[in-house]
């Protein structure tokens, strides 16, 4: 009995300071709510809202936006209680025609990249709006999260979302078209296959050279965009250009809009992984900072 009382004391003094026990699958921290969203194509999406459990409400909120694939909100199950642990509240949803989302999965081959990411963010769009309207968010305070194929998404989803999104953070996101991209991870072979040109500086020349089809163009969407966002790059990204994203993006800044802010990792791949060591970067140090500079958060964790 005496045992006992040692460790329901243990327990409390561990809830009080908050040194929460994290578990393998249910995170103490976390608590959960399943949503379904219909959007405007009749689709419903199925999702979960994760919040902190012990946050004064309301909570700063973020939705994730997926990479391309069939994935679900199991593939960002890692991403999510990592914001959680932030402070923020999570939006994961399966992709339409994936998971238990109904529709048909968008596949590149059947579609234009136009139509096929128009269509991805509008269901982007669908459930930041959902996310915004609970009553234990801070509709002020609520952004988009997402990495690869979201870096197109995202800013296509903002120009579509009732309330406006208050920040953007892109990792491994690429600012040119979709037919630079495609060229440019045929050239290295996507980090999957050979490479058909080794040498880095050939690869560069040849980007800069390209005159193929150039499919959908995110250059005027991301000039417009006045949201704050955060791109996170790898120069050794095998999938996106970093080199020719960069230059995109200096030229809207010589445009005029300075919403947009790089942190670039020399030695970092697509995953943002150092392609020496396998560890990752310091993307949510540098994150954190970011959003703290934009009054998204009030204190850092």
């Amino acid at each position: 009995m005496k045992s006992m009382k040692v460790v329901a004391l243990i327990a409390a003094l561990a809830l009080s300071t908050g040194a929460v026990v994290f578990h393998p699958a249910r995170p103490l921290y976390m608590q959960h709510r399943a949503v379904e969203i219909t959007v405007d194509d009749g689709v419903t999406l199925r999702g979960t809202v994760s919040k902190p459990r012990w946050s004064r409400n309301p909570v700063p909120g973020v939705v994730l936006v997926h990479g391309s694939g069939p994935l679900t909100r199991e593939h960002v199950l890692g991403d999510t209680r990592s914001l959680v642990w932030l402070g923020f509240a999570v939006l994961a949803y399966d992709k339409r025609g994936a998971g238990a989302s109904s529709g048909v999965y968008l596949r590149s081959r059947e579609h234009s990249a136009d139509t096929l990411l128009r269509r991805l963010a509008a269901d982007a769009a669908a459930a930041f709006d959902e996310l915004a309207a609970d009553p234990e968010v801070d509709t002020t305070k609520v952004g988009f999260f997402g990495a690869s194929q979201a870096g197109w998404i995202i800013p296509l989803a903002a120009e579509l979302t009732r309330a406006r999104s208050r920040f953007h953070v892109i990792l491994s996101g690429n600012a040119v078209s979709t037919g630079v991209e495609q060229y440019y991870s045929d050239l290295t072979g996507d980090g999957v296959r050979a490479p058909q040109v080794a040498d880095r500086a050939e690869i560069e020349r040849l980007v800069r050279n390209f005159n193929g089809t150039p499919g959908f163009d995110p250059a005027p969407v991301l000039l417009a965009s006045r949201t704050p966002t955060l791109w996170l790059l790898g120069d050794r990204d095998e999938s996106g250009p970093t080199f020719a994203t960069v230059r995109v993006l200096q030229a809207i800044q010589a445009a005029g809009n300075d919403r947009h802010t790089v942190i670039r990792y020399p030695n970092a791949n697509h995953a943002l992984r150092d392609v020496a060591t396998g560890e990752s970067v310091p993307l949510w140090d540098d994150m954190m900072t970011w959003l703290k500079q934009i009054r998204v958060l009030d204190q850092l964790r």
